[in-house]
């Protein structure tokens, strides 16, 4: 049963040009309202966010191939993109901090159609209103509450009582809206029971997506995140469904157990929770084992000689208790290998996923066990003598460690070869992924040594990963402002990840 359209004129591309007219009539009344009524320019962007996404969900039943809508998108990534630049449809673009939102907007609705427009737009139709309808409503909620717990994950400021109101509309949204879509496609409705814990996964998901945001990127992450959720689930069958509920609590304990150890900050925590979801919920225990040894093993060496470290604070910019960029730089590379593997079912990308763990265990480490090194370390580069703790420094310790670390993890990943893997000893494999960590591990070197950032205190004249030292900000005087650590270590899990697919292939 093909999904129902509506087309009011016989070429789609007189409905595309009035669907065109009517999206910027919107946004020219708000403009014109705000200047006359006075209203601020906050008031106004929530407004245009309700109307125009309204309007766009009504974009799936109004034309019958997806060209028209991706052209839609396209267009309007380049008019907000201009628009932000000149300044201007402020009732659209004015906030009081600086965002991409506008143009996170379309984009998620430009990646939404071309994934699922003719595969299931019940996903597309779903996560997209709730990013109308609910983004707006935790920021109106968060603003008008009294005394709201305010909280900062990445870099936007969200509130607790506006992410529970989207959580809501968001499981609102979908309990309504996915045994009506689905019965138009003519696609099987999950029964209401599935459908209650679909929209609860959904709400819990698309909260913690929405609260993690830099200059407006929930705009992004809140659609796909829901779209994501959606899809694996609708794919699965009962007994998968509920698997996938079984990880979900796993994952929250695993994560919410590191943060009472003080392993994982806050935002780490809710980082870990979504990637630990999606990386066990699709991959299962295959791939559940070597996230939880790198976590788990990296966890209690940087627990151990805790005193010993204590001279490298005031150099590394992190510390031990993992933040959300440093859980994604470790794992986010993994997490993305999980999901394509689920949509390809190749082996290659487990092995991919096994590679970018084996380098960030690798790199880790290296780290955690050369700092017992009695050897002075080396420049990676020119080997010359360096200082503890000096980004680009190695020892014959460190680099052990760096082996070990690598050949573990790759152990773990294969000690349980079920479902589709294969052993990996066919072929060289295991020695593949150790290698692969082994040289990510040290392009983190190189790259610390070579295009970090760099900074020295003006105070103790250290030379240090950090923008404040002795309470005083430090003068940059290597690298790149912004390749730090985080970067770094995404490099390095990627290398990982590329180079095991680039032996294998």
């Amino acid at each position: 049963m093909a999904f129902p359209v509506y087309q009011p004129f016989q070429n789609e591309w007189l409905t595309f040009g009035a669907f065109f007219v009517g999206i910027f009539a919107v946004i020219g009344l708000a403009e014109f309202i705000r200047k006359k009524a006075n209203w601020s320019a906050e008031a106004s962007r929530k407004i245009v966010h309700v109307l125009v996404g309204v309007m766009i969900f009504w974009a799936r039943f109004l034309f019958t191939s997806p060209t028209p809508a991706i052209v839609i998108a396209m267009l309007f990534i380049l008019i907000n993109a201009l628009a932000l630049k000149q300044q201007a449809f402020q009732g659209m673009h004015a906030t009081g901090r600086f965002t991409l939102g506008t143009v996170f907007y379309p984009l998620s609705f430009l990646i939404l159609v071309l994934a699922f427009w003719n595969r299931d737009p019940a996903i597309l139709l779903i996560s997209f209103l709730i990013l109308a309808l609910g983004d707006p409503l935790a920021a109106q909620v968060g603003e008008n509450v009294k005394n709201p717990r305010t909280f900062v994950l990445w870099q936007d400021q969200k509130s607790l009582q506006g992410s529970l109101s989207l959580g809501i509309a968001a499981f609102i949204i979908t309990a309504t809206g996915l045994p009506i879509l689905r019965s138009l496609e003519g696609l099987p409705v999950p029964s209401v029971q599935m459908i209650l814990l679909i929209s609860m996964a959904v709400g819990v998901i698309g909260a913690l997506a929405e609260s993690m945001s830099l200059a407006g990127s929930d705009n992004l992450t809140l659609p796909l995140g829901v779209a994501l959720t959606l899809d694996i689930l609708l794919r699965f069958n009962a007994t998968q469904q509920w698997l996938f509920f079984l990880w979900l609590s796993i994952a929250f304990l695993f994560a919410f157990s590191a943060y009472r150890l003080n392993v994982l900050s806050l935002s780490g925590t809710i980082a870990a929770f979504l990637l630990g979801t999606f990386v066990f919920a699709v991959g299962g225990i295959q791939w559940m084992i070597p996230m939880g040894t790198f976590f788990v093993f990296s966890s209690l060496l940087s627990k151990i000689g805790k005193r010993k470290k204590q001279v490298l604070e005031s150099v590394y910019e992190k510390t031990s208790n993992r933040d959300m960029m440093q859980v994604f730089a470790n794992g986010g590379i993994g997490g993305l290998m999980v999901i394509v593997w689920h949509y390809t079912q190749m082996d290659l990308f487990y092995y991919a996923f096994l590679g970018s763990l084996a380098a960030a265990t690798a790199d880790t480490w290296a780290t955690e066990i050369g700092v017992f090194s009695r050897q002075q370390p080396r420049h990676i580069l020119n080997f010359r003598p360096v200082s503890m703790g000096t980004s680009g420094g190695i020892t014959t310790m460190g680099t052990t460690g760096a082996a070990l670390g690598s050949g573990v993890l790759t152990f773990s990943g294969w000690v349980i070869p079920i479902g589709s893997i294969h052993p990996f000893f066919q072929g060289n494999i295991f020695l593949v992924i150790v290698v692969s960590g082994i040289l990510g591990a040290l392009l983190d070197s190189v790259l610390g040594a070579t295009v970090q950032a760099q900074y020295q205190c003006a105070q103790c004249d250290k030379i240090t990963e950090k923008t404040v030292h002795c309470s005083k900000p430090t003068a940059q005087i290597r690298g790149y402002h912004w390749i730090n650590n985080d970067v770094v270590n995404l490099c390095c899990t990627a290398a990982g990840a590329l180079l095991v697919i680039l032996f294998l292939v």
